[in-house]
């Protein structure tokens, strides 16, 4: 079985999971060898990136999957192609949705089954259920965990019913899957989620969430790019007056001074020079405007 998963992803820390991960050569470091037949392609990363715009970012990527699928491993050889719809540990990457919607094509063109890493975009994180609705992309598979069951540990596998059918019975299992505790409170969290709204408080808060952090952009020299979905978001540090040079040295900096202020905050990106902003759905307007307005005091000290 070949795989494809993008470059810059993040997919877990277990054996198979490791070998398509590549947010960080730390994370594979000291831990092969991997599974055999797993190829990467770009992700694309239109801040990054050194195409004009997102749509010319997104094609370049395209390409280099059909130059793989020339030179490297023929697509009817592909068993799956991995991916996060949005990029979590990777920097918070938002693709440009011609890109996702490409992959489908692709996908269905090959005869190859798209799988969508939704581990920290589901359940309400991006405005819909999934990534997958908030782009209008349906993948064959969903890998699920997280949110799913606000902080208790599980994980689930959702597919169309004729992949699922494949599994024999007792042919895949664990020694803690099923757990009815962990299963009981993702069926509430589910309820809540629906009872409150949820979803569309992700969406109006997230947006307002963006604007806010779109005018500190504005504001100041070490903010590069401000970015998000719903309730998904984050801010790209660079050091003033190069190319876009990451700074994670601002970005430990702002995390300190942000604690002091009473915010928790958590850093992501290749280099570590990305601050994701990710509070809980529940989240009030009040609660949201107190964190951001400690978040914007501890990035303008340091841009003085």
């Amino acid at each position: 079985m070949k795989k494809h998963p993008s470059l810059g992803g993040f997919h877990g820390r277990t054996l198979g999971t490791t070998t398509v991960t590549t947010s960080k050569a730390q994370y594979r470091t000291g831990h092969g060898p991997f599974l055999p037949d797993v190829y990467f392609a770009r992700f694309p990363y239109p801040y990054r990136s050194s195409a004009p715009d997102a749509e010319t970012c997104a094609r370049e990527a395209l390409e280099d999957i059909e130059r793989l699928f020339e030179y490297v491993i023929a697509p009817e050889d592909v068993a799956a192609l991995l991916v996060e719809p949005i990029q979590g540990e990777g920097g918070y990457v938002v693709p440009p949705r011609s890109w996702l919607v490409a992959l489908r094509e692709i996908c269905d063109r090959h005869g190859i089954l798209l799988i969508f890493d939704e581990v920290q975009t589901g359940f309400g994180r991006t405005g819909e259920w999934f990534a997958a609705q908030a782009f209008g992309v349906e993948p064959d598979v969903l890998c699920l965990a997280k949110g799913i069951a606000n902080g208790f540990p599980l994980g689930a596998t959702a597919a169309r019913r004729e992949i699922m059918g494949q599994w024999g019975a007792a042919s895949h299992g664990t020694t803690c899957g099923g757990s009815p505790i962990s299963c009981a409170a993702a069926l509430a969290t589910l309820d809540v989620i629906r009872e409150e709204n949820l979803l569309e408080a992700a969406r109006v808060q997230g947006g307002l969430m963006l604007e806010a952090l779109r005018e500190l952009q504005a504001e100041s020299p070490i903010v590069g790019d401000a970015r998000g979905v719903g309730m998904m978001t984050a801010i790209e540090f660079i050091k003033p007056g190069t190319d876009k040079e990451p700074n994670p040295k601002v970005v430990r900096r702002v995390l300190e001074r942000a604690l002091e202020g009473g915010l928790l905050l958590y850093p992501c990106g290749h280099w570590t020079q990305t601050i994701r902003l990710i509070p809980p759905l529940t989240i009030t307007r009040e609660q949201m405007d107190e964190g951001l307005a400690i978040f914007r005091q501890a990035v303008l000290a340091e841009s003085a």
